[in-house]
């Protein structure tokens, strides 16, 4: 596992010191902006946005990072070394998920040190849940990349996902007050225990699927034969049940979905059609 990481970390150092760099940056413009305009203007740079804004942007820097290992062939050239997938994955995953949220925590939590440290308290609680709801939408993107094959796709698939996600996590949290659970649903500490526990259950699928699957099926749209049905499905229900599809159930509401699922369908499956006799 040590090698794993030190051969990785060695490979993105530089993309990991630009990531580092980016994160700076950010942070220099944004105490620009306020320091010139105020924070009348933005509010971007305050105790409760500073983090999470940091975090998101590195995160999707790593994660255009990574994808463009698929256009280099990195991947494969891993595949060739004494160390397993998964302990690659694991390094994919420190270097590129938890490094990026820990470091833009640590760069807010500096500047509070510096500029008001009467509100560290606050800001390292926001940084957590910030870090956490970030780990979980990151492991949202992982699983689905892990299972998808080409680049676009995975964007794509990885976009649809977090909707799907999002809306879901809107209904989980309306049926729950239904059912009178609105104070635990509105406690912070366990809304993001759960969060943390159901991104680590996503990785853990993640990491499980690594083991079973090849280089070579780097271009097939679905990279488990066994999950290509459950996706096609999975958009079909998706798309009917939540709010993606803000028409009344009726004739007419199955028109996305169908839609949707057709086109999952065609490039999952990639039927031969011929208009032969």
């Amino acid at each position: 596992m040590k090698q794993a990481l030190r051969l990785y970390g060695r490979i993105k150092s530089n993309q990991i010191i630009l990531i580092a760099i980016l994160g700076v940056l950010v942070t220099c413009f944004i105490g620009g902006v306020n320091t010139y305009y105020g924070r009348a203007i933005t509010n971007i740079g305050s105790d409760s946005e500073l983090g999470g804004v940091l975090m998101g942007i590195m995160l999707i820097a790593a994660g255009a990072a990574t994808y463009a290992d698929q256009t280099r062939h990195l991947n494969t050239w891993l595949s060739t070394q004494s160390a397993s997938r998964r302990q690659f994955f694991i390094s994919k995953v420190v270097w590129m998920i938890i490094a990026p949220i820990i470091l833009g925590a640590a760069i807010d939590l500096f500047m509070s040190i510096t500029i008001r440290s009467d509100n560290l308290h606050k800001v390292a609680s926001n940084n957590l849940n910030d870090g956490v709801e970030l780990f979980y939408v990151a492991s949202v993107v992982v699983l689905v990349s892990t299972i998808v094959g080409p680049i676009w796709q995975k964007i794509v698939g990885s976009f649809f996902a977090l909707v799907v996600c999002s809306s879901l996590s809107v209904g989980v949290n309306t049926i729950s007050i239904d059912f009178g659970m609105k104070e635990l649903v509105q406690n912070a500490e366990f809304t993001t225990l759960v969060t943390f526990i159901v991104a680590l259950l996503l990785l853990g699928a993640s990491y499980y699927i690594v083991g079973i699957i090849g280089i070579e099926s780097e271009h097939d749209a679905v990279r488990v034969p066994a999950l290509r049905w459950p996706v096609v499905i999975f958009v079909f229900i998706s798309t009917l049940f939540l709010p993606l599809n803000e028409s009344p159930l009726t004739a007419s509401s199955f028109v996305l979905p169908v839609g949707l699922s057709v086109i999952t369908f065609i490039f999952v499956f990639k039927p031969k059609l011929s208009w032969q006799k």
